[in-house]
């Protein structure tokens, strides 16, 4: 009987791992190491969806030795050159040791950028943070980094940076990005939330880097002007924000308009759901328009910002009832002739999809793709990365924070005595800790069949296919 069992356990894995590799067949995935999860939650009503780890990318990452050694944020924009620009937030700086950890001294930028030109290795990825020292005997400042961007109204002396200290009293975070041209030269557009405190959002800013040249050179990604709602040039501690609540992710529309995804919190205290802004014109520095529902239920685009309680009222996500529906950080793209939400609904979710005909919503339909492994927890900053699609396959990362480790040990009375290590300070001391604060990535063949639609290739990103249209 137990030779039996053993056969039929044999020949169902054998099944299993044959159907799951149907997917891995086609050679524009040859230097993608990729482990099989299993199927989406949703499951489509013809053909299948699966869900792959993305250890390639991982690694490209979690494989850093010194310099940057991890962060979280984890945006991604498509540059006219082919390259790809990836900014972070909080990050990890310094020299990680043989044990994988940020034993040796590390310090914590608020901000970084890179710039990918290719995909063998982390050296791929040019870091645009200045370093604290590159002298292998100033240990204590040895590839300890710079924030990329300082707060203008920051405290944070310039002393203070080049000692590797971090910066704490106002500092800024990274949203998403477009690239224009104005006067025939390409010019990368960042959003920036300004921070202070203990995470306390004052609103929004745009950052204008030249993307003259190539990297390397030294006016390519220069820092042309960091401008606020009104158009002026950013110098002192209080511009004039756009709202906070807008540009945690953005689509380039073919009607002209760049359209600003985000959040806000419901009015009965639980959840956050999402919400659409738009440009005038195709510029970030444009006019901000905002999708308003009025009290009388009309739907209108208004220049003036919204109030709480009119951003409260205008959720574009929506379940079958019209219902509104919980999102975290919304990140959007365009396949065919509909555009889609990726999107968590709050810390730790699952990662879902939704559809909708227009930039604008709603956004319905909701699916499930993938249930993110309770050991990743906490997770958060759900995007999507189309340029990096293959064969139309999504590709989609994720944050995580350690969670807090608790231990015990014997005490002399033979009780156990408990011991608790915050979840963030691992981070710093941990055996490993240079692999835990990294962004993970995952691949979801075959996702069109939850929608009904045919894989017409690789998911693009469509801001870069606009601006080489333009004059």
């Amino acid at each position: 009987m137990k030779r039996l069992v053993l056969i039929l356990i044999t020949f169902h894995l054998s099944l299993f791992t044959t159907e799951a590799q149907d997917e891995l067949n086609d050679p524009r995935l040859e230097g993608l190491e990729l482990e099989y999860h299993g199927e989406t939650t949703t499951k489509p009503a013809t053909g299948k969806a699966s869900v792959y780890l993305d250890l390639t990318y991982f690694r490209l990452f979690a494989s850093h030795e010194k310099g940057w050694l991890g962060g979280d944020g984890v945006y991604t924009t498509t540059l006219p050159d082919g390259n790809s620009f990836w900014s972070f937030g909080d990050s990890f700086f310094g020299l990680s040791t043989e044990f994988r950890n940020n034993g040796r001294p590390t310090n914590l930028p608020r901000n970084a950028g890179m710039i990918q030109t290719g995909e063998d290795s982390w050296r791929d990825f040019v870091v645009l943070n200045e370093y604290c020292s590159t002298d292998p005997n100033n240990t204590n400042l040895y590839y300890k980094g710079k924030t990329w961007l300082k707060h203008p109204g920051s405290r944070f002396t310039q002393a203070q940076m080049n000692n590797g200290e971090n910066e704490n009293d106002h500092f800024l975070w990274p949203g998403d990005g477009v690239v224009i041209k104005r006067d025939g030269k390409p010019i990368l557009q960042l959003l920036w939330g300004a921070i202070h405190g203990e995470m306390v959002g004052d609103g929004r800013l745009v950052a204008e880097y030249s993307l003259e040249g190539k990297p390397g050179d030294p006016g390519y990604m220069k820092l042309l002007r960091l401008v606020d709602s009104k158009g002026n040039n950013v110098t002192n501690a209080s511009p004039d924000y756009w709202p906070s609540n807008y540009g945690s992710g953005v689509i380039e529309g073919d009607d002209g308009h760049i359209y600003l995804y985000g959040s806000i919190g419901t009015s009965y205290g639980l959840g956050a759901i999402a919400i659409v802004a738009r440009t005038q014109q195709f510029d970030l520095t444009s006019t901000w328009e905002y999708y308003i529902k009025s009290g009388t239920g009309e739907w209108v685009w208004q220049t003036a910002v919204p109030t709480t309680a009119e951003m409260q009222r205008s959720a574009i996500s929506k379940n079958s009832n019209m219902s509104d529906e919980w999102i975290s950080n919304p990140s959007v793209f365009k396949y065919g002739k509909y555009y889609y939400m990726c999107t968590q609904n709050m810390l730790d979710s699952p990662i879902y999809i939704f559809q909708s005909s227009r930039p604008w919503g709603p956004f319905l339909n909701r699916k499930e793709l993938y249930t993110i492994p309770k050991e990743h927890s906490v997770t958060y900053n759900c995007f999507i990365h189309p340029q990096l699609s293959r064969t139309g396959e999504l590709v989609i990362s994720y944050n995580m924070n350690p969670v807090d480790l608790i231990t015990y040990t014997k005490k002399a009375d033979g009780t156990a005595e408990e011991h608790s290590t915050n979840g963030f300070a691992r981070n710093f001391n941990a055996w490993g800790s240079s692999d835990l604060y990294q962004p993970h990535f995952i691949r979801v063949f075959g996702w069109q069949n939850l929608f009904r639609i045919k894989n017409t290739g690789p998911t693009t990103d469509v801001g870069i296919e606009i601006y080489n249209q333009m004059e």
